[in-house]
């Protein structure tokens, strides 16, 4: 039987109130430390419960520290190929976090009538505190209003065409390399492939939006230190990918004082202040309107804080995106010298100019082109990110496996891209030559799978076409014009996936082919 023995305590007057303010606050601490406690405990425990018959890594049902470690990896498409090959379509990877790679389920999820929403990631990429954009917003009926303001833009149906915006700039990535970075023998003048592609892509997005480019291809170098920033802006929209619910401290103040502005000299916001810059001075007026998105959406009826916004986002997405495609199938053509050398005799056969950019129309036609391009697209997904779409309160049967309503299930592009039951046992082989011997119902069938890394129904890439646009043309005029050689054939590029890729240190010798 337990003692209790009370034990008086003699205290002066000072000594007394020195206890009594110290030791209630050290009570108190310790009480809601115990609360604390006992909140996770509980939390976690009814997170466990929910998905507990959805197969996973162990660490991922209790704790959101799996998918941070991954995320943080630079290795994330890698870790979701293994998850699908070890538990199969549909994995838990967080407390209230699933991914699933079977195209179905996707489609479905992003169908016009499906009950399915944006999931709480989503909400993490406001440029405003408080403010959504087409990306952020997740309430179905604004997010189709504002999808039906930028239809026309990214159609083309507008006063402009594009394509014009991006033959402008595949000729000045050609006129820089043919005058800055040509080797000849014996010299070497070793060039970032990787940079200039970022270069070219953002000098793209903006000529369309704006109808000027930015400049980074004009300039060779990284105005604003804009991919600098993006680096080190990345590790943060990787934990926000884990955690969404870090995105509400974020915005808070004094934190907030230290996301980008507008008046920013360098980074996002120095971008941002650009956008705004081109948006006051085309609403000004008896200024002259331009045939370019900006002024398609100004058309549309867009609020000036919309228009500011929806530029800034079309720029950061439409460029980390398209960069990341571009960079990847020419690696992967460096590398398949037998597929390059196919490719080059198709586009040889063209016999055009060298003063002609290749037509879309004409890249669309080429079969081995067009086999190249969907080939890279299906090895690296432009976006390795989860997507995540959240479950309808009544839940749903997702392989065959019931979800309760609220769980985010993310889309995991990297594992259905290269799955067996999709593409065969060579799934992780790059190889054009599989588009070419398909029949033409089973191409149908595998062209879909790929399509599905740009969404699908409602949440579908307005940006699309363009994007096709400027991967086939640049990556055909490229191959058509140089013959690039791999400078450290053991580290031939620096790349990393989180939310998105990152590209760097595409280090090549360049030799002119005509």
């Amino acid at each position: 039987m337990p003692i209790s023995v009370s034990v008086p305590m003699v205290l002066l007057p000072d000594a007394a109130a020195a206890g009594s303010l110290f030791s209630a606050p050290v009570s108190g601490v310790a009480v809601l430390v115990a609360l604390v406690t006992v909140g996770w405990v509980v939390r976690a425990v009814h997170s466990w419960r929910r998905l507990r018959h959805v197969p996973g890594p162990a660490l991922a049902r209790w704790s959101s520290l799996w998918m941070v470690k991954r995320l943080s990896s630079g290795r994330f498409h890698e870790a979701m190929c293994d998850v699908m090959e070890e538990y199969g379509p549909l994995v838990r990877i967080g407390p209230n976090e699933l991914t699933c790679s079977d195209p179905d389920v996707l489609r479905h999820m992003s169908a016009a009538r499906s009950l399915y929403t944006k999931g709480e990631f989503y909400e993490t990429g406001r440029i405003i505190p408080g403010y959504d954009n087409i990306v952020t917003q997740r309430d179905d009926v604004k997010h189709k209003a504002l999808r039906a303001q930028m239809t026309n833009a990214y159609r083309g149906t507008s006063a402009f065409a594009y394509e014009d915006g991006v033959d402008r700039q595949i000729l000045q990535l050609i006129f820089l390399i043919d005058n800055k970075y040509i080797s000849e023998p014996g010299s070497l003048r070793p060039m970032d492939l990787a940079a200039k592609i970022q270069f070219f892509t953002l000098d793209v997005i903006s000529d369309v939006s704006f109808g000027a480019p930015f400049g980074f291809l004009t300039e060779d170098k990284d105005l604003f230190q804009y991919n600098e920033i993006n680096a080190s802006a990345v590790p943060v929209m990787n934990m926000l990918q884990a955690m969404p619910w870090l995105s509400n401290v974020v915005y808070r103040w004094p934190l907030r004082l230290a996301l980008p502005s507008d008046g920013d000299s360098v980074g996002f916001g120095r971008l941002m202040g650009v956008a705004k810059s081109y948006v006051d001075a085309r609403l000004r007026s008896g200024s002259k309107p331009n045939p370019d998105m900006l002024q398609s959406f100004i058309e549309s009826g867009m609020s000036h804080s919309d228009l500011i916004q929806h530029m800034f986002v079309q720029i950061v997405a439409g460029s980390i995106t398209t960069s990341a495609a571009i960079r990847h199938t020419l690696l992967a053509l460096l590398t398949t010298p037998a597929s390059l050398s196919r490719l080059q005799t198709e586009l040889a056969a063209l016999n055009l100019p060298l003063s002609q950019v290749i037509p879309a129309p004409t890249a669309e036609s080429l079969p081995y082109l067009s086999a190249v391009v969907l080939e890279g697209l299906r090895m690296w997904p432009p976006t390795t990110g989860l997507g995540c779409k959240q479950v309808p309160p009544g839940g749903d049967i997702i392989c065959g496996v019931h979800v309760p309503g609220g769980t985010q299930v993310g889309h995991n592009f990297s594992g259905m891209m290269r799955a067996r039951e999709i593409w065969g046992e060579d799934g992780g082989v790059f190889w054009p030559e599989r588009w070419l011997e398909m029949d033409e119902q089973e191409r149908k069938e595998r062209e879909a799978v790929v399509e599905l890394a740009f969404g699908s129904g409602r949440f579908r890439c307005l940006g699309r076409r363009l994007a096709g646009v400027e991967v086939g043309k640049g990556v055909a005029e490229l191959v058509r014009r140089f013959d690039f050689a791999v400078v450290e054939p053991q580290r031939p590029m620096k790349s990393e996936s989180g939310v998105f890729w990152l590209g760097s240190d595409f280090w090549v010798r360049v030799t002119r082919r005509l």
